[in-house]
């Protein structure tokens, strides 16, 4: 029975990238700069001393590290064995975002330039919001602006509540956010908002990645807090992707659990699971594994990773994920099937260290797990899309536009 589980630890990049001077990036390293807190200790609130992660290194993290870098990370104890396939990976496509990595990941590589919404201030084309203020019949907007999603309720929520006028942002990414009240707006009428903002946006040529809906909730500044009801309205891929492949050659599933849907665009997905929170995502990945069919990919994003800890440049609260996801590792590994092929990823760098709150441009791991499969170093590979070719490989479909197999 052929299953292949991609679990994305979005985010947690190992170390910057050869072409890491294009964007502002050398000397970023979310993993080596998060055990380097974590030995000094700098990384203590809610957690203690240097980052545990003993199945992540028998995978072979540890492996990786020290080929990209000449040492081993700070403080963390080598295993005696590794039971995993390991390797890196760099990023071909144009940009460093969320459905750049994810659609090379699945061998649809991002190779033209995205547009962005490049003013600090007045962000938005006054056109396209003149547009979506009538076809909404809304009385004005807030924001218009680049923030970061916590400052922008901080400065905006208020107002926000008293007037219902939505709160439009930007950032470093291709996106267009959209934040409102769960409350006193609606979240139905959030949703209903953002697609008709990716209509204008499709019809006007804006090639934006996603229009993101950030709900929240909270009375007063300090005290709004973003909920788990985000939903990317994204454009769909450019090519044929991995997932495309398996569903119209072998008839196959692709089952995408947290966010993988919404960066897709639902297109190559055949069931669709919500789940928020590292605990909830770990779970429902088990319960895939226990029950998923044969000529099935499961595609996990674990995006706490990136949008808690690695945007709000919090090391401790990483270092405290990536401890409690090594800590449910073996229960992963312990229900997988003899044939199963586990895949853990990265889709960027996000460096909890670094200046500002952007991503970084960073190579990425590939942990290749299968329980009889013979365990060597899978080397530097020149683009995340060698995973696709990989998988075609295996569930023998057409080969990918790009990459090599790993196999």
């Amino acid at each position: 029975m052929k299953r292949v589980f991609i679990l994305v630890l979005d985010s947690f990049g190992v170390g910057h990238s050869c072409d890491a001077n294009k964007f502002n990036d050398v000397g970023a390293d979310t993993f080596g700069h998060i055990t380097e807190h974590c030995y000094f200790g700098k990384a203590n609130h809610n957690r203690l001393g240097n980052l545990n992660i003993p199945n992540l290194m028998s995978l072979g993290l540890g492996k990786i590290y020290y080929k990209i870098t000449g040492h081993f990370p700070l403080g963390i104890v080598q295993p005696i064995n590794i039971i995993s396939n390991y390797g890196f990976a760099s990023e071909i496509s144009t940009a460093k975002d969320t459905s750049s990595g994810h659609w090379e990941i699945a061998g649809v590589p991002v190779l033209f330039h995205w547009d962005y919404f490049k003013n600090k201030k007045n962000s938005f084309p006054i056109d396209i919001l003149n547009k979506i203020i009538l076809k909404f019949k809304l009385s004005g907007t807030l924001g218009n602006c680049q923030a970061s999603g916590t400052e922008i309720l901080n400065d905006f929520g208020e107002l926000h509540i008293q007037t219902k006028k939505p709160i439009f942002y930007t950032s470093s990414d291709s996106v267009f956010q959209v934040a409102c009240h769960e409350k006193y707006f609606g979240l139905n009428n959030l949703y209903e908002l953002c697609h008709g903002i990716r209509v204008i946006l499709d019809k006007y040529n804006f090639n934006i990645t996603r229009v993101i809906a950030r709900p929240f909730l909270g009375e007063h500044k300090l005290n709004f807090i973003r909920t788990g009801n985000r939903k990317d309205f994204s454009k769909p891929p450019h090519q044929k992707t991995i997932l495309q492949k398996l569903i119209q050659e072998k008839d196959g599933h692709v089952i995408a659990l947290g966010k993988i849907s919404d960066i897709f665009a639902n297109v190559g997905i055949t069931q669709s699971i919500r789940a928020v929170g590292l605990t909830a995502l770990i779970n429902k990945t088990i319960e895939q594994i226990q029950y998923a069919l044969h000529n099935t990919i499961v595609f996990v994003n674990f995006v706490d990773f990136d949008s808690i800890w690695g945007h709000r440049r919090d090391v401790s609260g990483y270092a405290s994920g990536l401890e409690f996801f090594d800590r449910q590792l073996p229960n992963i590994l312990h229900a997988l099937h003899d044939e199963d092929i586990l895949i853990i990823t990265a889709d960027h760098g996000c460096d909890p260290t670094w200046p500002g709150t952007d991503h970084t441009r960073e190579f990425v791991p590939i942990l290749l797990y299968n329980k009889f499969m013979q365990n060597s170093y899978l080397g530097h590979r020149k683009t995340f899309s060698d995973i696709a070719q990989t998988i075609a490989k295996y569930f023998l479909l057409s080969s990918m536009e790009y990459g090599v197999s790993i196999l």
